[in-house]
């Protein structure tokens, strides 16, 4: 065991200080990366246990709710550790894959994965990304390691991680199929099956996942070009991992090509397996992102964050190029300072244009502000019509208690008649109007309603709370 730790202790160090570090920053951050969609999967994971529908949640990731649910009992905090677990889970079978690639420096893919920029962000955050980038990285280094069963399981819950996990299952089997490992392919079955009957038996039917999928093929949030993708590359990778990922990629597409007299899929050479298991797969998920983006498909949103999923194994691929260029006699002898470099600088990108711990500012401060304040000025017990769920997060309440908690949707405050309990509308410029249909000017006119709370405005949000009278 002793022998173990100091064959190690160079990664375990690092794991361990990236570890408290980000618990340490996600503890303190007044808000974090994701907006909406990360107080609405932190909430369907929290009343998971009060509402158990929520195992089998599309939307939610009924995975992600399974796994998660524990932890967000203690709060959104505990929600942010058990991403910060799945991380750096992902960073330690990250160095194992690098250690079975046989580099000469294993531990710098742990630096290069944590402090990956947009990755760094996510983990202090509510999102599934940081689970489905373990679960993508797991099944390709079981792959690597030719334990194709394993590999085959793990990869079949990826569908209820993230949506996404269909598309690379897909792969995973075409990838099967090449190496003739027949007797692999149906345990890419046990995810869907489980879940499958597990949603008859609860009032599903058998293909819930198909029949209750929440993305319309045509996205209703538009589209964008091409290069939209790319041109974040500095929020998605940073300056430094790009210009790794460029050397990485060039590399092992040059050692691919030059030896592709010796392709074998029935014994592939390391070269092989690595840009099929690792370059492929990662490539094939940007590019998806940046098809449906670009044609407005599957309920797109451009968000940048999704190619978190894949982020270990685009780390796998900055060190693969570094290891490829210290293994020359001139740079083997410079090798630790020229990787330090490169290391402090990934780091240094990170906090270069993000500040951590983050503080709330525009309107995320005015939400949080104004649920602190609704909190601690009301009795819990009133109702509350609100259009962002930043509010009911902020205050603490439960929003599927749909008799105090209700969303505006075409709410008409003149209707209004049930005085049984306080009664309070959030309005925000952010969703009110445009996604509940609820105009400012009607509430601010009407008889039944009274201002009571207007914070001064800020980057264009605006925030509004009315009393029924």
């Amino acid at each position: 065991m002793l022998s173990l730790v100091k064959k190690h202790v160079i990664a375990i160090i690092i794991c361990i200080s990236c570890f408290c570090l980000l618990s340490y920053f996600a503890y303190h951050n007044e808000f974090s990366e994701g907006g909406a969609d990360n107080y609405w999967h932190y909430f369907f994971s929290k009343y998971a246990y009060i509402y158990p529908g929520f195992f089998l949640h599309h939307w939610g990731k009924p995975l992600f709710i399974l796994l998660s649910s524990p932890f967000s009992q203690f709060g959104f905090y505990g929600l942010n550790l058990f991403n910060i677990l799945c991380g750096i889970s992902a960073a330690v079978v990250s160095y194992k894959f690098a250690i079975e690639l046989n580099y000469k420096l294993s531990w710098p893919v742990i630096i290069i994965l944590i402090f990956s920029p947009l990755y760094f962000i996510v983990l202090q955050s509510a999102l599934t990304e940081p689970l489905m980038s373990l679960i993508i990285v797991t099944a390709m280094y079981l792959l690597y390691k030719e334990k194709f069963i394993y590999a085959a399981l793990v990869m079949s819950f990826s569908l209820y991680a993230r949506t996404e996990g269909i598309f690379l299952t897909l792969y995973i089997l075409l990838y099967l199929s090449f190496i003739k490992q027949w007797r692999s392919i149906p345990f890419l079955t046990v995810g869907f099956f489980i879940y499958s009957f597990a949603g008859l038996i609860f009032g599903h039917n058998f293909l819930w996942y198909f029949t209750e999928n929440p993305y319309n093929i045509v996205s209703p949030y538009g589209h964008g070009e091409w290069s939209d993708f790319f041109k974040k590359y500095t929020i998605i990778f940073g300056a430094p991992e790009t210009i790794g990922l460029c050397i990485g990629l060039i590399i092992i597409l040059f050692l691919s090509i030059k030896k592709i007299k010796k392709l074998n899929f029935s014994q592939l050479i390391p070269e092989h397996k690595f840009l099929l298991l690792a370059v492929v797969p990662a490539v094939l998920l940007f590019m998806f992102h940046v098809i449906v983006w670009k044609f407005g498909l599957c309920g797109s949103f451009g968000l940048e964050r999704v190619i978190t999923c894949v982020s270990p194994l685009f780390s796998l691929i900055i060190c693969y190029g570094i290891n490829y260029i210290i293994n020359f006699k001139f740079f083997n002898r410079i090798s630790i300072p020229m990787v330090s470099a490169f290391l402090f600088l990934v780091v240094l990108y990170t906090f270069k244009h993000v500040h951590y711990p983050l503080k709330a500012y525009g309107g995320d401060k005015i939400e949080l502000e104004a649920g602190k304040w609704f909190k601690h000025n009301f009795d819990q017990n009133c109702i509350v019509y609100y259009a962002h769920p930043a509010i009911i997060f902020n205050a603490e309440r439960d929003p599927f208690d749909k008799k105090l908690n209700i969303e505006e949707f075409d709410l008409n405050a003149d209707s209004l008649s049930d005085k049984s309990l306080p009664t309070y509308i959030f309005w925000d410029s952010q969703f009110s109007e445009f996604s509940c249909r609820v105009k400012l000017d009607v509430l601010l006119t009407s008889k039944k309603l009274k201002l009571i709370y207007h914070p001064q405005e800020d980057y264009d949000f605006n925030l509004y709370v009315f009393e029924l009278i």
